[in-house]
């Protein structure tokens, strides 16, 4: 799970210790438990073994949510994220559906999209959940890519980290520990620091895995089970899981490469062979596919893709055809986009604007056009056209403040963000944008409590504490708001505080 943050060049420099590390690690990763689990049904629970102690004796939910979060913030400052936020709404629609369907009760997720090619999902205590963006290049469908997703939710649901720590409490620091040094180490990259703090990390982890590899096929296999089971509830095939993880162990054996995803979930015969087997037995309700997995996973390929005119090439001819998918089209859109061939980009995506007027993924692409066209009077007009359809979406909210602050017109997004800032506090984007509008309407108290956010989110602590001494400065003469800022000014040291002692 976590350890696909520790890159191929890790990997090499610490040899095989590491890699048994890496594979350990994937159960020692906490999970977040909302309530009581939901039961599927009484036979389907029987076939789960029993794995230790309840979790709630080893360590509750709030504790498990602060963990998760002090990863998050270290994460968020050593590993390069992608940042199209309709890809990261997206996986987050995903999960969510999928939780209402799995024995996680109340989910919150704080979802994270790592800038890797490299196969690799994960989950960490307090619902944080990360994603590879080679995760969604690689799945041939949206049944695949949500059988993962899925997988990553049964270790959250069965609590595997804190079920992990019965025998030894002591191992769930030092693995944490070991966690964070390796993380905060691959940001200083090559520097001999850097290796130290890998090879303490990695160090630190292997000695937590001599106590904790016997659970790892039981936990795996545990997770293949509940994710199945949320799979097929959910609507989609659970064959896919199967052969997704069958297509990465053929891939491994004939290439002599382990995807990341493997090293954090060891996949053994045995373990794909129960897949199968369980596979067979579970109904399905069937559901109609979703065109926008491969819209977004067009415009993955097409953001990453160095081959821009040979995609052109295959796309026009493609479509000279006639019976080229709507994926292909946008291809063409955002490959045309790309080459600043503004007005083609723009006719090529128009019949599928027609068509489908209300898709959010094609009017965020006109408003990208319409953006590098410099026509920000359009791209306002049209992000508030989509607001209207799409409420709440981030994405549109971060055209529209583009557009609105360009414009010096800060006043039409502000309410939209303080409100925004209220219902995703721990999104960076949003305080950014946040900021941003406060300093155009020239609020330096505002842009202070922003930027002290985003400082806290990416493990900025003194920088955040700063900003936020800066804010209460100027709030000297408001009691309320000088009393809210030091309960946050508190709230943050006590936060970063409590995982380094």
């Amino acid at each position: 799970m976590v350890d696909g943050f520790y890159h191929a060049t890790a990997h090499r420099a610490l040899g095989a210790r590491w890699l048994v590390a890496a594979i350990s690690l994937s159960l020692m990763l906490p999970a977040q438990a909302s309530g009581p689990a939901k039961t599927p049904s009484d036979a389907y629970v029987a076939t789960l073994p029993e794995l230790g102690q309840p979790a709630d004796l080893i360590a509750d939910a709030a504790t498990e949510k602060r963990l998760g979060q002090a990863f998050l913030r270290q994460l968020r400052a050593s590993t390069p994220l992608y940042t199209d936020t309709a890809l990261r709404e997206y996986l987050e629609s995903q999960l969510y559906k999928l939780a209402a369907h799995s024995p996680l009760v109340d989910p919150t997720f704080s979802l994270i999209v790592v800038d890797d090619r490299q196969v690799n999902a994960f989950a960490v205590p307090g619902g944080v959940i990360g994603v590879n963006t080679g995760l969604m290049l690689t799945s041939e469908s949206e049944d695949e890519l949500s059988g993962v997703l899925a997988h990553e939710l049964g270790h959250l649901s069965q609590r595997h980290f804190a079920r992990s720590q019965e025998a030894n409490k002591y191992n769930q620091w030092l693995a944490l520990g070991g966690l964070l040094a390796s993380i905060a180490a691959a940001s200083a990259g090559g520097s001999q620091a850097g290796n130290i703090g890998l090879a303490v990390g990695a160090t630190a982890q292997s000695l937590a895995a001599q106590n904790q590899l016997r659970y790892s096929r039981n936990y795996e296999q545990e997770a293949d089970r509940i994710g199945l089971q949320t799979l097929a509830d959910s609507g989609y095939d659970p064959r896919a899981m199967s052969s997704f993880f069958a297509k990465l162990d053929r891939n491994t054996r004939q290439l002599g490469y382990v995807p990341e995803f493997l090293l954090t979930h060891p996949l053994s015969s045995s373990r794909l062979s129960d897949l199968e087997r369980r596979v067979s037995e579970i109904r399905r309700q069937p559901r109609q596919p979703d065109a926008n997995f491969r819209l977004l996973q067009m415009r993955l390929q097409m953001a990453y893709s160095d081959q821009l005119g040979e995609n052109i090439r295959a796309f026009e001819s493609a479509l000279s055809d006639g019976n080229a998918p709507e994926a292909t089209r946008y291809g063409l859109s955002l490959a045309y986009l790309r080459q600043m061939r503004l007005a083609e980009a723009q006719a090529t995506l128009q019949p599928l604007l027609t068509a489908e007027p209300n898709r959010l993924l094609y009017r965020l692409t006109e408003m990208d056009i319409a953006f590098a066209q410099r026509d920000y009077p359009r791209v306002l007009s049209l992000s508030q056209t989509a607001w209207s359809i799409y409420p709440g979406q981030r994405s549109v909210l971060e055209a529209m403040t583009r557009a609105a602050l360009i414009l010096n017109k800060p006043e039409l997004v502000r309410p939209l963000l303080d409100k925004a800032a209220r219902d995703y506090s721990n999104d960076t984007l949003v305080w950014r944008l946040l900021a941003d509008c406060a300093a155009k309407q020239k609020d330096a108290l505002a842009v202070f409590r922003a930027r002290a956010e985003i400082f806290f989110l990416t493990n900025r602590q003194k920088l955040a504490e700063d900003q936020l001494k800066n804010a209460l400065r100027l709030a000297a003469n408001n009691y309320s708001l000088t009393a809210q800022l030091n309960q946050r000014l508190n709230d943050m040291q006590i936060l970063d505080a409590e995982f380094k002692r």
